[in-house]
């Protein structure tokens, strides 16, 4: 029980096949307290049931390009849990017309949702959650093959990855 006594936040599960649910699921198992976020009611359908079978009772909305909701969710974090042991950054996001055709063709409006929604929000929510990560906390975020390689139909994702 390596995480026994941890608290951790979980941003982008979206379904038990996700990369995010596989690392609650290691940080449940060994002991951790885990806070989950999901982007709007449609996903809470999908996200809630996960939450709950980790045992955790802390589950809220955000879009992570909508500053109230980053604010939002540090306050209720602080007032619900208190400070967190680690922050797991497991969110991607592209229009989809910009994962066809070429490259190049890449609109501005679609790269620079690719590149808020995947790579800034890192940055802010790290600035957000710092007062309530303890000394010492530990962030996570993940890649993907396609950052470093061609895959076919990854397109701006490559980029933001």
């Amino acid at each position: 029980m390596i995480m026994k006594g941890k608290k951790g936040l979980i941003v982008g599960v979206a379904n038990n096949k996700s990369i995010a649910y596989g690392i609650a699921k290691s940080c449940s198992q060994q002991g951790a307290e885990l806070v989950f976020t999901y982007l709007n009611e449609s996903l809470e359908k999908r996200v809630r049931p996960i939450a709950e079978e980790f045992g955790s009772k802390y589950i809220y909305e955000l879009d992570v390009s909508n500053p109230e909701h980053i604010e939002r969710l540090v306050k209720n974090i602080e007032k619900d849990v208190g400070n967190i042991d680690f922050f797991v950054h497991a969110v991607a996001f592209a229009p989809k017309e910009s994962l066809d055709g070429r490259f190049i063709d890449t609109s501005k409006s679609a790269f620079e949702i690719a590149m808020n929604v995947s790579v800034f929000s890192l940055i802010e929510l790290c600035k957000a959650l710092e007062p309530v990560m303890n000394e010492g906390a530990s962030i996570l975020t993940l890649s993907y093959l396609g950052g470093v390689k061609y895959v076919p139909h990854y397109n701006v994702m490559g980029v933001a990855k």
